[in-house]
């Protein structure tokens, strides 16, 4: 007799998206995939929206897909992105396409908001990172341009909240990824209202947050009537980000060393899970914020841009030379290219938004700095690893001087995880052991929250001691660390780095 308890989750990334079966048999999760798409924006009358219907579909066809492996789901989860949200009107129809972080509408804004209320009030009220993608920007370039769509909004749903409406009916707002808003306080879980009466926002269109970890109801008649199948319970996990960190594979010995998370995904992040949000000046001027975790716990962090760049890149290369550049080669060539103190900055606007030739922004990137132009691939390449690795250390070393300790130990996870170059870099570079994967720890975050939600286990703890007999991790010592500190040196003096 099959006791397996299965659970779906359904993990929309930036890029892509899949579905995801965990199976539980008591001790480990079996993960078995559904169903894998491409997440690809629209450009339209010069607006980058998500294509939220055909995402939807995707979803159903997830839910179908998981369905021929297993004949009984105990229950499905979505988590996706940050930052983005649909809005409903009075008839809870949606109005207009969820617009892309990545437009260019909220360029510029952050010191427009500021004339109206300083970013330090905003951070002190809320705690959260100050980031010009996030919500309130999004919805201060719809208030000021008189946007009709605003203007007719009676629900504000984030872009999660949004599949589970079309789901199951219910309208909620999941708290982790509403502490992206740069709207809620943190501390009491509510709606900061006097950001939200300063900005002009209507306020009746954000509803109080619900904890993830929790059952919020079972797909629609409908939607049932359409895939031919019965209620399946929808249970609420984190935002991606959350879910992520949430679920990584942190043994119960190395939980009492000092240690901190590095995520590498199409965003890269580096912080620490804490019983409290930190706000702090030194913290504020450095960048770093919080976001709102599972189960009361809080997610000290700094985002940078990560894997996108290379993404993108690659990308552009596969269609120029009309050959599959597959990521080992890409990472041999970044490897087998002569040392040169070629360095970007991957938090500069220009890599964050741009979306049509990543290799050429990163030229003019380097002329303007007055470097060396990289003359191919692999040079090309080896300056983003090389970029990437020297912003994690950057940030980890901010991150020690905020918190006023040394981290012990690294956990990176995330799709980076696979990549060896990076990992081995990191762990060089910062000198510290570095622990790495799972690489679908946002679809595992997902899984447990469900199993929490669902009664399964009863805790995240007791979900990580699961992943930890369920899966192997990669282990990476530091070998060169000096020349690393070195590049770092070169690194903070040319693009004046300095903190």
């Amino acid at each position: 007799m099959n006791n397996k308890k299965n659970y779906l989750a359904i993990d929309f990334g930036a890029s892509n998206g899949r579905a995801i079966i965990g199976q539980y048999d008591g001790r480990t999760l079996d993960l078995k995939e559904a169903h894998r798409f491409e997440n690809r924006p629209v450009f339209a009358s010069g607006t980058l929206y998500w294509d939220i219907l055909r995402l939807y579909s995707e979803l159903k066809t997830g839910i179908t897909g998981a369905l021929k492996i297993t004949k009984k789901i105990d229950s499905l989860g979505v988590e996706t992105w940050g930052c983005d949200f649909g809005l409903l009107d009075k008839n809870r129809e949606l109005i207009s396409n969820p617009v892309h972080y990545r437009d260019k509408r909220t360029m510029g804004l952050s010191e427009k908001v500021s004339q109206l209320i300083s970013n330090e009030e905003i951070y002190k009220k809320t705690a959260a990172q100050i980031l010009e993608i996030n919500t309130l920007y999004q919805l201060y370039s719809m208030k000021i341009s008189r946007s009709t769509i605003l203007e007719n909004a009676r629900y504000f749903l984030q872009i999660a909240d949004l599949f589970n409406f079309f789901l199951t009916g219910t309208i909620i707002c999941e708290y982790s990824n509403a502490t992206l808003t740069q709207l809620l306080d943190q501390r009491s879980k509510k709606w900061e209202k006097s950001i939200i009466a300063k900005l002009g926002f209507p306020e009746n269109i954000f509803i109080p947050v619900t904890e993830p970890g929790t059952v919020i109801g079972s797909i629609n008649k409908n939607l049932c009537d359409e895939l031919n199948c019965k209620p399946i319970r929808v249970s609420l996990p984190c935002y991606d980000t959350t879910s992520e960190i949430t679920a990584i594979p942190v043994s119960k010995n190395n939980r009492l060393k000092n240690w901190a998370y590095l995520n590498c995904g199409t965003w890269a992040m580096v912080g620490t899970i804490n019983d409290f949000p930190i706000v702090t000046e030194e913290g504020f001027r450095l960048g770093f914020g919080n976001e709102g975790g599972f189960a009361g716990k809080y997610h000290y962090l700094k985002n940078m841009v990560g894997l996108w760049i290379i993404q993108e890149c690659r990308k552009k290369w596969i269609k120029d030379t009309g050959k599959d550049i597959k990521w080992d080669e890409l990472m041999n060539l970044a490897s087998g290219s002569a040392e040169k103190d070629i360095f970007i900055d991957v938090d500069d606007p220009i890599f964050e938004r741009e979306i049509f030739d990543m290799p050429d922004c990163i030229i003019n990137y380097c002329k303007k700095t007055d470097q060396e132009i990289p003359q191919n691939i692999g040079e090309t390449a080896k300056v983003f690893y090389d970029s990437i690795t020297l912003k994690y250390l950057l940030n980890l070393r901010k991150l020690e001087k905020i918190i006023g300790r040394k981290i012990e130990l690294l956990h990176l996870v995330g799709g980076g995880s696979k990549d060896k170059l990076i990992c081995q870099s990191v762990s060089d570079a910062t000198g510290l052991p570095l622990i790495a994967g799972p690489a679908e720890t946002t679809t595992t975050g997902n899984l447990l929250a469900q199993m929490v939600a669902t009664g399964e286990i009863n805790s995240i703890e007791d979900g990580r001691e699961i992943m930890i007999n369920s899966i192997s991790l990669s282990s990476y010592g530091p070998i060169n660390t000096a020349r690393w500190e070195y590049k770092y040196e070169k690194y903070k003096k040319i693009l004046a780095l300095e903190f």
